[in-house]
């Protein structure tokens, strides 16, 4: 098989893939197992040398004789594990989501009994997917290379790195499916993922490349999402990455969960959960399926839909109504059919409920756009229900839609416009069309954020263009006032006290001009400039009155070459025929009189002086706190800022003058919202008027699941988990 499958591969050639790409598997397995083994051996002998209890010696001297008792068990199990991951992922993909893609309910011996994972359990799958993190951030090109590859094979729009059956989570997966009947300890078992981490996972580059390798020799060719997506996606985990803080990664969840579990009812109700009243129903009833679940959200939803809120208030009184009304109708279907929620659902939707009113109360993201977002609760919920990793995958689709809606309708500023194409319309479009959808379909969530994000970029890519405009204009308009100003100088210097009118206006209308267009353009150390200086001096020489004969004369001489000059300069600027010709005609009339020896009528000229009120505290506010925000602040970081009129804009620093201190901010199209000083800028923040919205990149999912864990941990001091 070494023809390129453009089309899905056939049964016979999945089967051959399977043989190829499992093969590969075991070969990588059998190389490193025994390794892996000796070293957790070793591991345990260091672990009793140093332990300070002989409870804990013994603990882990029993762990050596088990492992060595159930070592070849283990290795079994293990190898039988990722095989089947291959052979389902390529002969039955359903079996393989079921089996190895799902979040799995942990449960006791006793299996009435569905209790949400106790603490060890946690601790376990904490480390579990700790090493499977570490493992994936290493690999992570090599294992879009190989979800690439493997998209034609599947049958889904996009298959997620993780979702590999080589993906360090599914290796993990494995070892601890293998680890079942362990009897030892949790430190042991911790010990198994540590030895594991540093010996297997970090030797994948010994894996993939062999991997990536049968796959393209059996002809699959990578399928990749369009080039703008991958580089909006590129950079969105860039400003991802750059935001999130060092102890909070996606096993945030855990903590929240562990902490969610130990509220009392007064607690709850402090953070606006409902009471926990399906802990009342009976513990000899079987667990509730996530279709009853989901029959109720559905339910909601479509009530929720046929009067949704129009304002911030009415969105807050609903979704407080909607968390009480849940409560109540699964208590109640769960009472007629007499069935009971896992504790694990319960504590998803208290996670639900927390993250949207989070939503509600985010001050980057503008009210109207909350009042569109909060409507997404139950579909959300509904999927986290059914798929507990949208909460723990980052890359999750229903995530990285609401992450992007949610960081767009931040960078959005209340103007009035609804319209359907407007941004606001789009976000509104997208929420509808998930709305719409009766089956609450991950597919719809995928097609739906990848036309967001075309459109998104399209609208950055209009944006730039229009942003890098304005930059000119304003960079433009920068030397042209600074030439002004060197210009006025001049002229200034040059000008008597008194001056007829009709040089005057010359001079003021027309010169001033022709004098900034010829600095702008040759600079100041041109001969046009010191020839246009030169002209200036000799307009204002021609109207001085001469008493000698012989000076007329001369000056007689002079004033057609300096009419020509001055035409000339007209010309340069296009300045209007008609008036030039009055002025002219007015000069002449100077001449005349001057060259008769008589003084024309003069006006007085005084260059107006700039008043400038000097606070006799400002010295202080040179370099204040708030100053040096204003320093700090780079092009693209946003603020927010409310008018003298109470009116809110959003705008992103587009440029900043170096010369003249002035910033230029820009909204989302690109448009031109705003130029202001930095001691401008600073008084807003003084005032409480303004705020540097320094977080509005930062994935709203990732902010709402650390206040969440930050909150909850404030709540319950001591009880939180190391993250």
């Amino acid at each position: 098989m070494s023809q390129s499958l453009n089309n899905p591969p056939t049964l016979a050639e999945k089967r051959q893939l399977h043989s190829q790409f499992g093969g590969v598997m075991q070969d990588w397995s059998q190389a490193n197992m025994d390794g892996f083994f000796s070293n957790l051996d070793e591991h345990f002998f260091d672990l009793a040398e140093k332990a300070v209890s002989d409870s804990a010696q013994r603990s882990y001297i029993d762990a050596i004789r088990e492992l060595r008792q159930s070592r070849s068990e283990l290795d079994r199990r293990y190898r039988d594990r990722i095989l089947l991951a291959s052979e389902q992922f390529f002969l039955d993909f359903k079996s393989y989501q079921y089996e190895f893609l799902r979040t799995q309910v942990r449960i006791g011996q006793d299996q009435n009994s569905m209790e949400l994972i106790n603490q060890e359990v946690m601790e376990e799958d904490l480390a579990v997917m700790r090493i499977s993190h570490h493992a994936e951030n290493r690999h992570i090109s090599r294992l879009k290379t190989l979800s690439g590859l493997l998209t034609t094979v599947a049958p889904v729009k996009i298959l997620k790195h993780t979702d590999v059956p080589a993906s360090p989570s599914i290796l993990s997966g494995a070892l601890q499916h293998s680890l079942q009947d362990w009897s030892g300890d949790l430190q042991s078992k911790l010990s198994f993922y540590e030895v594991f981490g540093k010996h297997c996972l970090d030797r994948l580059d010994q894996l993939y490349p062999k991997l990536i390798g049968v796959l393209e020799k059996a002809g699959l060719v990578l399928v990749q999402a369009p080039p703008l997506v991958q580089q909006r996606r590129s950079r969105l985990q860039r400003e991802t990455a750059s935001h999130s803080p060092g102890n909070m990664d996606d096993s945030t969840l855990f903590g929240i969960v562990a902490l969610v579990r130990q509220l009392q009812d007064e607690q709850r109700e402090s953070l606006g959960l409902p009471s926990q009243e399906f802990s009342r129903l009976p513990d000899s009833w079987p667990a509730a399926a996530p279709e009853t679940i989901v029959n109720v959200i559905e339910i909601l939803q479509s009530e929720l839909s046929m009067n949704p809120p129009a304002d911030i208030r009415q969105a807050r009184v609903t979704q407080h109504a909607l968390k009480g009304q849940l409560v109540t109708e699964l208590k109640k279907t769960a009472t007629e059919q007499k069935v009971r929620l896992q504790r694990l659902d319960q504590h998803i939707i208290d996670v639900v409920n927390m993250l949207f009113e989070y939503v509600l109360d985010d001050a980057l993201i503008p009210a109207q756009m909350k009042v569109l977002l909060v409507r997404l609760q139950m579909p959300v919920l509904r999927i986290a229900v059914q798929d507990k990793g949208l909460l723990t995958d980052r890359s999750h689709p229903v995530r990285d839609l609401l992450n992007n809606l949610a960081t767009t309708a931040a960078h959005w500023a209340d103007e009035g416009d609804y319209a359907g194409n407007s941004v606001y319309g789009h976000i509104e479009q997208a929420v509808q069309r998930i709305l719409g959808d009766p089956e609450g379909s991950v597919d719809l969530w995928i097609e739906v954020n990848q036309e967001f994000e075309a459109y998104i970029l399209n609208e950055e890519r209009g944006a730039r263009v229009a942003e890098e405009r304005l930059s000119q204009v304003a960079r433009g308009k920068e030397r042209l006032a600074l030439a002004r100003q060197a210009v006025d100088e001049h002229v200034a210097k040059l000008l008597p006290r008194s001056i007829p009118a009709p040089v005057y206006q010359i001079i003021d209308e027309v010169w001033r001009d022709v004098m900034t267009l010829i600095l702008l353009r040759e600079g100041e150390d041109s001969k046009e400039w010191r020839k246009a200086l030169k002209v200036m001096e000799q307009l204002v020489d021609s109207v001085i009155p001469r008493a000698d004969l012989e000076e007329r004369q001369q000056q007689m001489v002079k004033i057609p070459l300096l009419l020509a000059d001055l035409r000339r300069g007209f010309a340069s600027i296009s300045y209007d025929s008609a008036r030039a010709a009055m002025m002219f005609k007015q000069l002449q009339h100077c001449h005349v009189t001057s060259l008769r020896g008589l003084q024309p009528a003069m006006m007085k000229y005084a260059p107006e002086e700039q008043i400038v009120e000097v606070d006799d505290d400002i010295q202080p506010l040179l370099d204040d706190e708030f100053m040096r925000q204003v320093d700090d602040l780079k092009p693209g970081q946003w603020i927010a800022w409310n008018t003298s009129s109470g009116k809110e804009l959003r705008g992103k620093l587009s440029w900043r003058s170096e010369v003249t201190d002035l910033l230029m901010f820009v909204d989302l199209r690109g448009r031109r919202v705003a130029e202001m000083s930095s001691s401008e800028l600073a008084d807003l923040l003084r005032a409480g008027r303004a705020t540097i919205l320094s977080s509005i990149e930062r994935p709203i999912i990732e902010r709402a699941l650390a206040a969440i864990y930050s909150t909850l941990s404030q709540k319950l001091p001591g009880q939180a988990l190391p993250a």
